[in-house]
């Protein structure tokens, strides 16, 4: 039996670095390629070899995060570009230890812990995340999540005394 479903969707920020990788790649291939066309025919060839490289090895600046919520599971889908679909993870929230802001003073006791964080957060200066505390086979991690007031209200009526809202 399904409980509730639930999605929503959060634009990450685009990386200042990315872009500029991307935009120095593309420009070096331009170069080369403009380089072998004038005359010099042996910068044409690793004009389009970088061209290849910078379009499927390039990290893309558009990734938003699809969270689907369904009868107490949790999936995290990546988009890229809003082309790709990738899944980043499943979660079942019965593994879930707590979930609260990402300010709270209930993660004070993970702070200075080597636990592994999964983001998927918007990273915005003026988000306010919630970090899911979960706990399986491969040892606790820290999940950042971005959710809306209808998937904090479903994931709380599910597991009423792991959601802390302050």
């Amino acid at each position: 039996m399904i409980d509730s479903y639930v999605e929503c969707l959060v634009a990450r920020r685009k990386s200042a670095s990315a872009m500029l990788l991307k935009i120095f790649v593309y420009a070096l291939c331009v170069i080369f390629i403009i380089g072998g066309l004038i005359g010099f025919t042996i910068l044409f060839i690793p004009g389009l070899i970088i061209g290849a490289v910078g379009y499927f090895l390039c990290p893309s600046p558009d990734v938003e995060f699809e969270y689907l919520y369904m009868g107490k599971e949790l999936t995290v889908d990546k988009i890229f570009a809003k082309e790709k679909r990738k899944t980043a993870g499943v979660y079942d929230l019965n593994k879930m230890e707590k979930m609260c802001p990402s300010n709270s003073h209930e993660l004070d006791a993970y702070k200075n812990r080597q636990i592994p964080v999964k983001d998927y957060s918007s990273r915005e200066p003026d988000s306010k995340p919630f970090v899911i505390v979960y706990k399986d086979e491969a040892g606790e991690s820290l999940i950042y999540i971005e959710p809306n007031e209808e998937l904090l209200n479903s994931i709380k009526s599910s597991c009423p005394r792991k959601v802390i809202e302050y």
